[in-house]
């Protein structure tokens, strides 16, 4: 396993920018787990992403082997989630990857949960944020 470290900085222009540097990133590995913490310093103040991954062999950049093995309506569902996500991370102030990797979106849309113990049975998906998004996923996944 390999790991890297990000540097979130909180300034809108900086704050895109880096969120784009992660996300391509995660687009070219196989995601194992993160750690964030938030540092504050005098003069800036910034979230430290520390990514664990693995490589990935003979991936296209910007393909993820699972969501190529979605089919028509998985892949409605994982864009649908993806909007929610931004949308929701948005309002709270955070990165996308904050609230759920693409991995975990992935996998709901491929396993489709009726509840939240389903939904806690996706990895990455523990009480907590079962608990903090599932009300929400649940809603998205029934509206679709």
């Amino acid at each position: 396993m390999k790991v890297k470290v990000f540097t979130i900085r909180l300034t809108s222009e900086k704050m895109v920018s880096d969120q784009k540097v992660l996300n391509d990133f995660l687009e070219t590995v196989k995601f194992v787990k993160s750690a964030t913490h938030f540092v504050e310093a005098q003069d800036v103040s910034y979230w430290s992403v520390m990514v664990h991954f693995e490589d990935l062999y003979e991936t296209k950049k910007n393909e993820d082997p699972k969501e190529a093995k979605l089919n028509a309506k998985q892949l409605e569902v994982f864009q649908t989630l993806k909007q929610w996500r931004a949308e929701k991370a948005e309002k709270m102030k955070m990165a996308n990857f904050m609230v759920c990797h693409n991995s975990e979106l992935i996998d709901i849309a491929y396993n489709q949960p009726k509840s939240i113990d389903e939904l806690r049975l996706i990895k990455g998906f523990g009480n907590r944020k079962a608990e903090k998004y599932g009300d929400d996923i649940i809603s998205v996944l029934n509206a679709i």
